[in-house]
């Protein structure tokens, strides 16, 4: 019986999951060597060629990689300050305000972003009024420049709340609180605990979340479409754009760069996957 329900589980998983995943690689993979299309005649590399002597695609990836690593440091950063003072109480009516984040779709958070921060935006007509800047002209840049300042802050914002809770909750499961007391016992300090006992354990038991969410990030396409500006692009918009643009050349490299990215993700995945293997392997 057992095993029949494990068939059963595996098979609507590969039905559900796989199988579409497939068919859509499948299908990225014909269009792309000129199988099928409506331009496409025959077997081509021309559209791969085209993608990969193009600056704007290496560009747009390593934009996509800048902004999910700094949007992950800066969250995961804050979080352990957040962790380590432990100024977030779970209970309260405060806390609701703080977890708030959580429950606003990324299309939103961009909107109340590009209000906030852009020129003409909410921040700048306070400083305006301050007299500390003359106008949109005078206000910096936060939002469509050339660092993706205002798709950093947005990613920032919504992922904060999300990795306080988590990294409190092992924080108290892993009883980091007994072994900072234990550690304050035996003449260590603070900063030495936090550096060599609490950021380590906490690191190791969220890995594989954190590893996820940088992937999130990779993928995002409402922040960066909204916040971001023509050039570069984050891969998601980049893909969108090729593929639904009037120039029918554009749409075979549009679904190269979907299968780069795929690529990029599986290896990714893949390193992760041997990282946290050859871990346990350690602490084994």
């Amino acid at each position: 019986m057992k095993n029949r329900s494990n068939i059963l589980s595996h098979s609507f998983f590969a039905l559900l999951v796989i199988a579409p995943f497939a068919a859509g690689i499948i299908y990225a993979l014909l269009y792309s060597f000129g199988f099928i299309g409506e331009l496409n005649q025959e077997f081509t590399l021309q559209h791969w060629k085209n993608v990969l002597q193009s600056a704007e695609i290496f560009k747009s990836f390593f934009f996509s990689i800048y902004i999910g690593i700094t949007s992950l440091l800066i969250s995961v950063s804050i979080a352990f300050l957040f962790v380590m003072k432990r100024k977030i109480n779970s209970s309260g009516w405060m806390s609701y305000f703080f977890y708030l984040p959580l429950a606003i779709p990324a299309m939103v958070a961009a909107f109340f972003t590009f209000q906030f921060l852009s020129g003409a935006g909410f921040l700048s007509r306070i400083f305006f009024q301050l007299h500390i800047s003359n106008g949109i002209d005078d206000f910096p840049d936060l939002v469509n420049d050339t660092f993706g300042i205002g798709i950093i802050i947005t990613h920032v914002m919504l992922a904060l709340p999300f990795f306080i809770l988590l990294f409190r909750n092992y924080y108290q499961s892993e009883k980091l609180e007994t072994l900072k007391e234990l550690s304050l016992t035996l003449g260590s300090t603070s900063s030495q605990f936090n550096l060599k006992i609490l950021i380590p354990v906490l690191l190791n038991k969220t890995f594989a979340p954190l590893a996820l969410y940088f992937i999130f990030i990779l993928g995002s396409y409402e922040i960066p479409l909204l916040l971001g500006q023509q050039s570069p692009q984050m891969i998601s918009v980049l893909v969108n754009r090729k593929l639904s643009r009037y120039n029918l050349l554009d749409i075979p490299q549009g679904y190269v760069i979907a299968i780069l990215y795929t690529l990029l993700v599986m290896l990714l995945l893949y390193f992760f996957i041997k990282s946290k293997d050859k871990s346990h392997v350690q602490q084994a």
